[in-house]
């Protein structure tokens, strides 16, 4: 792979990677993506994993915070999930689990383990919100904690939810859809820009927004 060396540090383990913008997402291990239900089948969903080499995976219906066999959530297809790879390899159909994995929530990504009828969790159904496919280069740029284009809209204070998928599927919601609007375009046009054009971009879109919209 041709790309950028990247050092992560945890407690007890250094990391290297290669940062690289490929045009297919191959599932691995733990990865957070996004997902659309697909297909029921038995104890099974089959849900679309957009981008990626293998193009589905499964999901037990059981795979939820505090589901159970009499209390699970009832998904249709089309449903938009955010999920985390739990089976992963080259001899069978990757699968998917909307469980947080132990010890996961003690990281620098702190995942909640709050049941899936609070909504309140890290995995699970996405309702309302907008939906993007970027690059999987720039998913992995907004995974990172020093995001720039992040910090900038979290400094400008507007309100909004981010989910990221590596495999390149953003999704945004916030109370107004002026503000969905802008952090979608916001992060769009950060993949171009230095960091610099970054925060001015910001600092645009939010003047307009807010001096055209909710000043009406």
């Amino acid at each position: 792979l041709a790309g950028r060396l990247v050092h992560k540090s945890t407690t007890g383990a250094n990391t290297y990677y290669i940062l690289t913008n490929s045009k297919r997402y191959i599932p691995a291990m733990n990865d957070r993506v996004l997902c659309i239900v697909e297909d029921r089948i038995g104890d099974y969903y089959r849900v679309t994993l957009p981008a990626s080499s293998t193009g589905s995976a499964l999901l037990n219906t059981c795979s939820f915070e505090g589901a159970t066999k009499r209390n699970r959530p009832n998904l249709k297809n089309g449903d938009l999930l955010y999920a985390r790879i739990s089976i992963c390899n080259t001899l069978m159909e990757p699968e998917v689990s909307c469980m947080v994995l132990p010890g996961e929530g003690n990281d620098s990504a702190g995942a909640s383990r709050k049941d899936w009828m609070t909504n309140e969790g890290t995995y699970g159904q996405l309702k309302g919100g907008s939906c993007l496919q970027i690059s999987i280069g720039l998913a992995q740029e907004l995974l990172k904690p020093t995001s720039v284009v992040l910090e900038a809209l979290g400094n400008a204070k507007i309100p909004f939810e981010i989910c990221i998928g590596i495999n390149g599927i953003i999704w945004v919601d916030s109370e107004r859809p002026e503000y969905t609007i802008l952090t979608l375009n916001a992060i769009q046009n950060s993949e171009v820009m230095s960091e610099e054009q970054i925060r001015g971009m910001v600092k645009s879109l939010v003047h307009t927004v807010r001096s055209t919209y909710l000043d009406e």
